[in-house]
């Protein structure tokens, strides 16, 4: 799985603790073993960044409604957030399914450029490989 898949596997796994009440957050963050792995410290400074999320997140979404001209009442607000944020998960889940086979090709050429420009010229093991630059 390509890196930036699995980021959206972390955010989308983010994506839906964001949203639960404090004391569900913590019942299922220590679900998670790299959290119950975490000192005091690294918990408090893990539980702060979920909080700057949650607000960036709101921040965000907010800015959205105003920019597509929305007028909504504090819970319109609150539905809209979490209705924005998951349909731009599953947009980029999409965009990733639609992309990975590019990506793949890509790879394959990258992988066998390198591979014919490094097997004409064996090197000699105590030489340092000289890069040209082009």
């Amino acid at each position: 799985m390509p890196l930036w898949s699995q980021d959206v596997d972390v955010r989308e796994k983010i994506f839906e603790v964001l949203y639960l009440p404090d004391e569900d957050l913590i019942k299922e963050l220590f679900k998670w073993p790299k959290f119950t792995q975490m000192n005091l410290e690294e918990k408090g400074w893990f539980l702060q960044r979920i909080a700057i999320m949650r607000n960036k997140q709101k921040e965000l979404a907010r800015a959205k409604a105003r920019q597509m001209g929305l007028t909504l009442n504090e819970d319109q607000l609150n539905v809209f957030e979490k209705k924005f944020w998951s349909k731009r998960l599953e947009l980029e889940k999409k965009f990733i399914q639609e992309t990975e086979a590019r990506r793949r090709e890509l790879a394959k050429e990258l992988e066998e450029d390198l591979r014919k420009e490094f097997s004409l010229h064996p090197t000699d093991s105590s030489k340092p490989l000289e890069v040209k630059n082009k």
